[in-house]
């Protein structure tokens, strides 16, 4: 099995539907959380030329992040069918 990270981003819903809707999909891929993560927060952005500067939410900045495993990256965005939120997804490579 691979890993894959798994960031939401975006806007975030907090409606009675939203964690509903959250709680199905969540419950729905736990057989393939490896990490169920947290949520971020205060972001900054650090330049290799020492910048630091704030990430805004224009900025569409990461909410959260999760790891999870699937055989694919195919496999991977499967498990994200039906999750109310968007996600970036990254495939982890081993060193």
């Amino acid at each position: 099995m691979k890993k894959f990270v798994i960031l939401a981003h975006g806007a975030m819903d907090h409606t009675p539907e939203f964690q509903r809707a959250h709680q199905a999909w969540w419950a729905s891929m736990q057989g393939h959380v490896i990490d169920s993560g947290n949520p971020l927060v205060n972001g900054r952005n650090a330049t290799k030329d020492g910048q630091v500067t704030a990430i805004a939410e224009r900025d569409e900045p990461a909410l959260g992040y999760s790891i999870i495993e699937a055989d694919t990256l195919e496999g991977a965005l499967s498990l994200l069918e039906g999750c109310p939120m968007d996600m970036w997804v990254y495939e982890a490579v081993p060193m």
